[in-house]
């Protein structure tokens, strides 16, 4: 068996906090060969002076996508609900 790399973290959820402080500690094991990987990769495609950053790319026409269809599904369920609501009165 390979040596594993231990990488310890607390994740706290924000609204339960059950008598509690609604944290858990999360313990991710990682085996050498895949860490080793995870490094090259890091090398590869990120930039060494900012410790392996990916670069991003914003697609603004997604936003205006999906912006456009939840307009679109909130309209249909508005003037639904003003159909239903004129039909139910009558």
């Amino acid at each position: 068996m390979s040596n594993e790399i231990e990488i310890t973290t607390k994740f706290c959820h924000p609204y339960m906090n059950f008598g509690g402080d609604g944290c858990d500690q999360i313990v991710l094991k990682i085996p050498q060969t895949e860490a080793e990987k995870l490094v090259e990769s890091s090398q590869v495609y990120g930039t060494s002076n900012q410790g392996g950053a990916q670069e991003f790319q914003y697609y603004p026409e997604i936003f205006a996508t999906s912006f456009s269809i939840t307009l679109g599904f909130w309209l249909v369920a508005k003037f639904g609900g003003l159909i239903l609501e004129t039909i139910k009165k009558a």
